[in-house]
């Protein structure tokens, strides 16, 4: 269960300042919240703009984005880099998803199990195409290690993944190799609470990052 609390973290995303919530998961662990649907417009452009400009170079052919936060995101990029199209893998299996590729995905936001659906009818969006993937934080990693294998199964090469957060370090296990496509605009370690406080786990804090800590962040950082 998600409980707010009065705090907030200070998280620093291309640069500048923002003011994240502090959300208690459970008796032992809370995040801050990026809720990217809440951060207005001036936001999206921020980071639709910082990573349209980092990954520009490399000529993706078009964008994927994971619903629902990822969706903005993957606009916002695609407006950046002159796509019109743009695809979103779904978590809700519509009734035009029936078909769909499936790949099972774990939240640390969600309790239950999830799956990202990609709808066959967008596989020639990106068979032989170079992708940029896209999504709001990784932490776990579940969510972009689904996004990445739905996107290869669909013939498409992976060029990179651009985030807005990471939160963390164990996302790098689940990504594995995978780990070095992720460039992100900033990074949140992960709280521990104790007597009813929110306090940052140093190991998980920016300070602590293992070598090859996505570069993205590391610029914004200096």
């Amino acid at each position: 269960m998600l409980t707010a609390t009065p705090e907030f973290y200070q998280a620093e995303i291309a640069g500048e300042a923002f003011s994240l919530p502090i959300i208690q998961l459970d008796d032992q662990r809370a995040i801050a919240l990026l809720m990217v649907i809440d951060m207005g417009v001036r936001f999206g452009d921020i980071v639709g703009e910082a990573i349209a400009r980092h990954f520009g170079p490399f000529k993706p052919d078009i964008v994927v984005g994971s619903a629902t936060l990822g969706i903005p995101i993957a606009i916002e990029v695609s407006r950046r880099l002159g796509k019109d199209q743009y695809v979103i893998l779904q978590k809700s299996p519509k009734f035009h998803l029936a078909d769909a590729m499936v790949e099972d995905v774990r939240s640390i936001t969600t309790a239950t199990p999830q799956r990202l659906l990609l709808d066959r009818r967008s596989i020639t969006l990106l068979q032989g195409k170079r992708v940029l993937v896209v999504d709001d934080v990784v932490a776990t990693g579940s969510s972009m290690a689904a996004a990445i294998r739905l996107v290869r199964r669909a013939g498409a090469e992976v060029l990179g993944a651009g985030v807005i957060l990471t939160e963390g370090h164990s996302w790098r296990d689940a990504l594995g190799k995978d780990a070095e496509l992720i460039e992100s605009l900033g990074h949140i370690p992960q709280f521990d609470v104790v007597d009813g406080v929110a306090t940052p786990d140093p190991a998980t804090e920016s300070g602590a990052w293992p070598v090859g800590a996505p570069r993205l962040a590391r610029t914004a950082s200096r």
